[in-house]
């Protein structure tokens, strides 16, 4: 996936690692973006890409939240009686056990309190920020996009059944061919990708109607992100 794309005439270069797309959906979304203007909307791009960098930080909010309320039940303390020990209010607490921002300054006396090491919290690993990363901008993309319809999310199992399905362009000469063997075993090889990729095989998505739907559901805004994404955030 080293090559390059082009996406509404602009030329979009793909990390290896990184989501990409056959040129056939690029074609097609392209011509979405000519006359939605998204690309031009300067204010969405910069949102996307703010979201995009920041979801990362979330996640590690989240993991360091979930690792303070452990660490309580451990010590037998009460979310007032860190706050205590800290230095702040309760209500400081109980936001960061929910996941919200911990400046360093705070970590390092929460840690202290702890008697707890750097190396003791639950950093998530580069490949899941990135991942997580992915997959909120997709919906956050798709629901602007499609904004009359419900929020939408996409989980794990579905994130790499289309990013196997859209890094070569077999699934989309398979359905040309209208030959039902030929897209069958397309299929199956990208939902045994996915399924490599996953740790598992899939368990929502097996089929190709399976498949199908995806491409439907997520084809545009997969695409949208690809154009606006930063182009070194690799999840491989």
């Amino acid at each position: 996936m080293g090559n390059g794309v082009r996406v509404n005439g602009h030329a979009l270069r793909i990390e290896a690692g990184r989501p990409s797309v056959d040129e056939a959906y690029e074609r097609v979304v392209g011509e979405f973006l000519a006359t939605s203007s998204l690309d031009r909307d300067e204010a969405f791009v910069a949102l996307v890409a703010k979201r995009f960098r920041e979801f990362p930080a979330r996640v590690c909010s989240k993991a360091i939240g979930d690792w303070i309320d452990r660490r309580l039940v451990e010590h037998g303390w009460t979310q007032q009686d860190l706050a205590d020990r800290v230095g702040v209010d309760r209500s400081a607490v109980a936001r960061w056990t929910a996941g919200g921002t911990l400046s360093l300054g705070h970590l390092v006396l929460v840690m202290i309190e702890f008697r707890s090491e750097f190396s003791d919290l639950p950093w998530p690993a580069r490949k899941e920020l990135t991942l997580e990363a992915y997959m909120a901008i997709l919906a956050f993309v798709r629901g602007r996009i499609e904004p009359e319809g419900s929020p939408r999310t996409l989980d794990r199992e579905q994130f790499w059944c289309l990013y196997h399905l859209f890094a070569e362009p077999d699934w989309e000469r398979a359905i040309r061919s209208k030959d039902c063997d030929i897209i069958k075993k397309e299929a199956g090889r990208i939902l045994t990708k996915a399924g490599t990729s996953l740790g598992q095989a899939p368990r929502r998505v097996t089929s190709v109607e399976g498949l199908r739907t995806l491409v439907e559901e997520w084809a545009a805004a997969w695409v949208v992100c690809l154009k606006l994404l930063p182009n070194d955030w690799a999840i491989r």
